[in-house]
């Protein structure tokens, strides 16, 4: 076997923005130090496309495609095979040369659980971009339709300010207290294009409501106070909760804690930051009462420049 090349893509959070994103509002989006690997290489065998998705040393995915029209021949599961052959199909779409030899092998290695909602699309897409030299973010926009914000992040070196079809700007998060943030898994892996498109069709966003959420991102990434910080949370999550007609996060699920708690992208799943004076056993013990049991420091996942 002859190893062709190897790339990386970070995993990413939205910290503001959420839904307001995709209207053109400004966000602050996070990468994050795990992502996904690729490795591509060649064989003389077999005469297809072979793909292999590891996470913690075993196979979560894999499928063979065919290498003329990217057809799925077998796979282990269905609906991430077809994704996948639409991906490549749309990658020759935009590149009309590629064409990979029978025989090409790829690997990814997933570094987070793949039901946590840190990427595992958006980070294939940038991997493939790299490897194939077509725009990431056309080729997601076209695949998947998202904001494009966990796009730039896959290849960000610490936290940006992401506004829809504008070149990116790098900022940074030195929080006195991001000792007191904690980045807590909800048990629901939300699926992010689902949530996108319903919310493109269900929901109107004013100019004003886009303001809104562009100045808050600035509030935020000038933070330097914990109570400040709570005070954005909930004007930023008040926001959210009137551009969604949902209740947030806290009153619905977590009125007792002590802090504050913000969902980080579409609401109703994956992952939500707690700010608080709790310790973290205190953070965990409380979420772990409530049959939460995956819960990290900020400083553990956050990528700092």
């Amino acid at each position: 076997m002859s190893i062709l090349s190897t790339y990386h893509a970070n995993g990413k959070l939205l910290l503001t923005g959420e839904y307001l994103v995709l209207h053109g509002a400004k966000a602050i989006a996070l990468p994050l130090n795990v992502g996904q690997q690729l490795t591509v290489s060649e064989t003389n065998t077999p005469k297809s496309l072979v793909w292999l998705a590891l996470y913690d040393g075993r196979a979560w995915f894999s499928c063979e495609l065919n290498p003329n029209d990217f057809s799925v021949i077998s796979t282990s599961h269905p609906e991430k095979a077809e994704s996948l052959s639409q991906i490549f199909k749309t990658i020759k779409s935009l590149n009309p040369e590629f064409a990979p030899k029978s025989g090409t092998n790829f690997e990814t290695i997933l570094e987070s659980n793949p039901e946590w909602g840190f990427g595992s699309s958006s980070t294939l897409i940038s991997l493939l971009s790299q490897w194939t030299g077509v725009d990431p973010f056309v080729l997601n926009d076209l695949v998947f339709k998202g904001s494009g914000f966990d796009i730039a992040c896959a290849t960000a070196d610490g936290p940006i300010f992401y506004t829809r079809s504008k070149p990116v700007e790098t900022i940074s998060l030195n929080y006195p207290f991001s000792d007191q943030l904690f980045l807590v898994y909800s048990g629901i892996k939300k699926k992010t294009a689902t949530a996108v498109s319903d919310f493109l069709k269900e929901r109107k966003v004013s100019a004003q409501q886009i303001e809104e959420g562009s100045a808050l991102a600035g509030e935020f990434s000038r933070c330097d106070d914990q109570d400040e910080f709570n005070l954005l949370i909930r004007q930023h999550e008040k926001l959210i909760s009137d551009v969604t007609g949902r209740l947030p996060i806290k009153p619905e699920f977590f009125a007792d804690f002590k802090g504050e708690i913000k969902s980080l992208g579409a609401w109703g799943g994956d992952f939500f930051l707690a700010s608080t004076s709790l310790p973290f056993s205190g953070v965990r013990q409380y979420f772990e009462n409530k049959g939460l049991k995956t819960v990290f420091k900020w400083g553990d996942l956050i990528l700092k420049r």
